[in-house]
């Protein structure tokens, strides 16, 4: 866990989201910031059990879902969509990355933040965000059972409390999270929240 502390030369990279500007996409993120500033960003990740699936969120963002198990080590590896500044070339950088494969069945199916609101309950502001597949129209490439499962779910609603503003002050912990799908819907649901006692963040 890292606070998110600038974004720069955005005239120079892609959009941030598809099919926006780069001036949409700033503010696509700046109205999730404005409602939760310090949680912007923050990576969770979590495994839904029934079908196998790991399932990564970058709040605010996007979320990904495997329709695989990936190890936590993986999940929090960033996939290597970008190059390097100004020499555009695949690294090094100073962190690491992963590759991303150009085999359809093992890339993760993206949802990228669509709407983000608020409400009071029992005194604490719980924030949801809903994330949904680019608009461009996507074809499943992949003919794997699983794969057709995961690709077939249209959104996902993650919900969270506000992120308290000193967590910052203390040992950054990596939050944990449950992911649950009702059989008649194609909506995920995800709950962010703290890790309870002993509870791991492993497949």
């Amino acid at each position: 866990m890292t606070p998110l502390v600038s974004l720069h030369h955005l005239d120079y990279v892609q959009p941030l989201f598809p099919n926006q500007s780069q001036l949409e996409s700033l503010r696509i993120l700046t109205t999730a910031y404005e409602v939760d500033p310090a949680r912007t960003m923050q990576q969770c990740f979590c495994y839904y059990h029934k079908y196998k699936w790991s399932i990564s969120v970058s709040w605010a963002y996007a979320v990904q879902i495997y329709p695989w198990l990936l190890s936590a080590k993986d999940l929090e590896t960033p996939l290597q969509t970008f190059r390097t500044w100004r020499s555009w070339s695949n690294g090094p950088f100073t962190f690491n990355t992963r590759p991303m494969s150009s085999e359809p069945c093992e890339q993760p199916v993206i949802f990228y933040l669509d709407s983000i609101k608020e409400d009071e309950k029992k005194g604490k502001t719980v924030v949801s965000t809903t994330y949904k597949k680019s608009p461009i129209k996507q074809e499943n490439k992949c003919n794997q059972a699983n794969y057709a499962r995961a690709f077939a779910i249209e959104k996902i609603v993650v919900s969270s409390l506000k992120m308290n503003p000193h967590k910052w002050q203390k040992v950054p912990r990596r939050e944990c999270c449950e992911a649950s799908k009702a059989f008649w819907s194609n909506t995920m649901t995800v709950k962010i929240r703290n890790c309870k006692r002993g509870e791991t963040i492993t497949m």
